[in-house]
């Protein structure tokens, strides 16, 4: 683990800003004991194709935009995983790596939410109660906000499936918006979700079903302690 008030100033604030839980900041990847090598691996490779450039906004690659799909039973270790992987990135990362312009200061480059979150945030704004703080935010996890600054590079949406299904099902637009939106604007996307890929279609539609394919690589996490939670 690493602590995170012996951060520089930068990165110590885009930890603070990016809504880790209390209980997980300072977690590194190598605290993720219970994931396997041969996950670990796939989840390292993407970190260095992200570090090198080739995913977030890179305009003419086959992987940009591409994001990771944490598919696995409660209590597996998804979002713990999820969450080293961004402060990894906080981290490491040069500027470059988050496409920041020269002499520009990134506010938000990695943020973490639920999908239940979003569906707030997307309902005070529909019953006109959004304040411009989370007005900025919804917008800036989609990539659309004005000040590119508040654009999340890198978005966890946790617990997808976990949300209540209305009848009108909005939500399941919202969520292919979401993801569609921020891939098509090559800002990837980190998905931790109970629902197997061959269950998509179902819940959320064959146009997202179909496209998870395209924008994820997906890693089914099986714990090696099986459930963490017990």
């Amino acid at each position: 683990m690493f602590k995170n008030n012996e951060l520089p100033v930068r990165r110590k604030s885009w930890v603070t800003i990016a809504n880790v839980p209390k209980a997980r900041v300072g977690w590194e990847l190598s605290d993720c004991t219970e994931v396997t090598p041969a996950d670990m691996n796939t989840v390292k490779l993407w970190i260095n194709k992200v570090k090198e450039g080739r995913v977030i906004r890179a305009e003419g690659d086959s992987l940009c935009g591409l994001g990771l799909l944490l598919v696995g039973k409660p209590g597996h270790g998804k979002t713990t995983l999820s969450l080293a992987i961004i402060q990894e990135m906080i981290r490491t990362f040069d500027l470059d790596a988050f496409d920041v312009e020269n002499g520009k200061t990134l506010v938000k480059p990695c943020h973490f939410t639920t999908y239940n979150d979003i569906i707030a945030l997307k309902g005070s704004e529909i019953s006109g109660e959004q304040t411009d703080e989370e007005h900025r935010l919804f917008l800036g996890m989609h990539g659309k906000c004005d000040d590119d600054a508040y654009n999340v590079r890198v978005l966890i949406v946790d617990d997808v499936g976990k949300e209540h299904v209305t009848a009108s099902g909005w939500n399941k637009n919202l969520l292919h918006d979401l993801l569609r939106t921020r891939f098509n604007f090559g800002l990837p996307t980190i998905v931790t979700t109970n629902l197997p890929t061959e269950a998509w279609v179902a819940a959320y539609g064959e146009a997202t079903g179909s496209f998870i394919h395209e924008a994820f690589t997906t890693i089914i996490l099986e714990s090696t302690k099986g459930d963490l939670r017990r």
